[in-house]
Parts: structure tokens; C-alpha cells; sequence
């Protein structure tokens, strides 16, 4: 059978295409089995009309070299995302200074008028969801433990006498109205006189700032503990590592599964 989809001069809608897929799927429903369409070859004819403003020449430009996909944000840390710039200043921090959380006085933290008027108001946090917004928590998390991931957001941790202290008296918020989005600077003053300052201008898993490799798979080896065995996790790393000579990606999905 032909199934046309629009005039004959070729104008239609995508409710139009709709409906003649929903009528070829429908012959499968119905109580004939003669008419049952096995295989459906769809296509639409006609010349190229750019009158409506159209532009196919941006819809072709890298094509098969720029990927959409690149362009997804990954993050590395369960907050919010107007905070990821903070974290990744703290991180920035830490790698690039050894700092001893008992000679840090002060932690000033610098952010935009959104991050500031989102993550600034809870230096004595209550509860989980008040944590996940605190730039004051954040701050302490990363500084006392090295990490932030969602062992941080439990009870035990973020409500730790030392965590709850830190947070409240020795992280200052401020608003800089020369930064936009999630830009932010951290500056930690020690008790020997130094101040250690770092600037985050694109956080950590933005498409401008992808992940490395080797950050992924940590993050998946920091989740999958607990969930699949270690000899589990080497396979599942392993086999993202060939995912294009995979037959099928069955067998990765096999492997993801929890026992």
C-alpha cells in the first residue's frame, strides 16, 4: 500500500505523518491477518523549500563531526546545579594546595546574584534538603572529606557537630556582582597569614569542561560499590571501554544488573 502523507503538492504536518504510521500500525490490530504490514518504508518526496526561513546548511555544518551528545552535562557531585561551579572551585583548591582543615580561620566564597540568592541562606542547615542547598555545607563537606558524594548527604555526616560548626561560623556567602552564572571564587584564609584563591568559571562535567575517562568511571565505581561485586564493576568498566565491537549491548546490560 501508499500511504500519502500530504497534498500533492507536497505540503502536510507532522500530525499528518503521525497519523499514516498509526494507520499502518493498526493493521496489525485488527482481525485480518492478510492485510498485516511486515515492513514499512517510509519517505518524503518533493523540492526543498526554505521560504519559511529554513536553513539547512547550519542543519549539514559538522555534520559528523560535532555530536550532540557532547554537549550533555555530566556531573561529578550530587548538588544542585548552580553550586557545581562552587564545588568545582574547592576541588581546584585542594588539588592544587595541601591544606590542613585544622589551620583553616576563614573560607570566603564568592558567587552570582542567582548562586548567592539560592545557596546563601543556610549556614545552620536543617535536614537533607536544606543541606544539598547550602554552599555553607558544601564547603565544610569538601574541605573535611575530600569528596562529596551522597554519603555526605546522610544524616550522620551533614549532621556532625564539627561539619554543623564549621558551616555556620567559619564560611562567609557573598554576592559578586562581577560574576554570572555559576562562576564562583573561593578564597581560604590559613591561620599562618596565607590566603589560598581560586576562580571556577566552568564547572567540572560542563560540555566547555567535559570529564575525563578515568573521572566516569570513578564516579561509577563510587556508586556500584555495595550494589555489583568488584570483579562485576572491572567487567562493566571493560566492557564500555569496547562498547563499538560489542555484538549487542545485552551482554552490558546483563552485567549492570543487580543480583
Amino acid at each position: 500500500w501508499a500511504v500519502r502523507v500530504t497534498t500533492k503538492k507536497n505540503a502536510g504536518s507532522t500530525r499528518s505523518v503521525l497519523c499514516g504510521i498509526d494507520w499502518l500500525t493498526g493493521t496489525r490490530t485488527d482481525d485480518d491477518p492478510s492485510n498485516d504490514i511486515q515492513v514499512a518504508n517510509k519517505s518524503l518526496g518533493g523540492p526543498i523549500n526554505n521560504a519559511n526561513g529554513g536553513k539547512p546548511d547550519a542543519a549539514l555544518a559538522g555534520l559528523g563531526e560535532r555530536w550532540e551528545l557532547e554537549q550533555i552535562a555530566l556531573r561529578l557531585w550530587p548538588s544542585a546545579s548552580t553550586t557545581q561551579g562552587l564545588v568545582t572551585a574547592l576541588f581546584d583548591l585542594i588539588e592544587q594546595h595541601e591544606i590542613d582543615i585544622g589551620k583553616v580561620k576563614k573560607v570566603r566564597v564568592g558567587m552570582s546574584k542567582v548562586g548567592h540568592d539560592m545557596h546563601s541562606t543556610f549556614p545552620r542547615y536543617k535536614g537533607k534538603f536544606e543541606a544539598l542547598l547550602s554552599a555553607h555545607y558544601a564547603v565544610a563537606a569538601v574541605l573535611h572529606d575530600r569528596e562529596l558524594t551522597l554519603t555526605q548527604f546522610e544524616p550522620r555526616r551533614y549532621e556532625d557537630a564539627k561539619l554543623r560548626a564549621f558551616a555556620a561560623e567559619q564560611v562567609e556567602v557573598r554576592e559578586d556582582t562581577a560574576l554570572t552564572g555559576t562562576q564562583t571564587i573561593v578564597e581560604a584564609e590559613l591561620a599562618d597569614g596565607r590566603a589560598l584563591k581560586v576562580r571556577s568559571d566552568v564547572p567540572r562535567g560542563s560540555p566547555e569542561k567535559p570529564l575525563t575517562r578515568a573521572q566516569v568511571e570513578a564516579k561509577f565505581r563510587t556508586y556500584a560499590q555495595g550494589r555489583l561485586d568488584d570483579a562485576r564493576i572491572d567487567e562493566v568498566v571493560g566492557c564500555v571501554a569496547r562498547l563499538e565491537e560489542l555484538a549487542s549491548v545485552g551482554s552490558l546490560m546483563d552485567l549492570l544488573r543487580c543480583a
